[in-house]
């Protein structure tokens, strides 16, 4: 009788064998559950970076903000610390839109905002970036207009 060796040693059925005992055959596993193992483990691998990369998008969605008042654009963002960053409309001096092909189809953007001296912001990717830069365009033009018109800040008379 034949006697296939086996492929690998195995410590405990090795130490465990009788004077006149050899070992006939190694039972191993079958290769598609190597596969699996390998599947599993890059499936889990792949799920566990995407849930990291999720848990810091929601961490990053709930810490950053961009607005937009009728005298300032503001910027803010950061967790454990803080940025923040403030341009009055009145020093509004360029607006761009940034939008890539993904961006168009989908309607998102960032608008980058320069001031007067070295004063600028950039947003973070936002949803309808062209209606944000209109309204900057429109808020600049209002204050512009106030500032030429001090009348128009006068508040009107009361009626009694």
């Amino acid at each position: 009788m034949t006697r296939s060796k086996p492929r690998a040693a195995m410590s405990y059925v090795k130490s465990s064998l009788g004077a006149d005992e050899d070992i006939l055959m190694v039972a191993r596993f079958p290769w598609p559950y190597h596969v699996v193992a390998w599947g599993a483990l890059i499936l889990l691998g792949v799920v566990g970076v995407g849930v990291l990369i999720w848990a810091l998008m929601l961490v990053h969605f709930a810490t950053t903000e961009s607005a937009l008042t009728t005298r300032r654009v503001v910027y803010k963002k950061g967790l454990f610390t803080r940025e923040t960053m403030e341009l009055g409309v009145s020093t509004v001096e360029q607006i761009e839109l940034h939008q890539g092909f993904w961006g168009r189809i989908f309607g998102f953007g960032v608008v980058e905002i320069t001031g007067t001296g070295d004063s600028e912001i950039r947003t973070h990717p936002m949803a309808d970036p062209v209606k944000f830069r209109r309204l900057v365009t429109d808020a600049r033009s209002q204050d512009r207009a106030i500032a030429v018109d001090p009348a128009a800040q006068e508040p009107a008379p009361a009626h009694a």
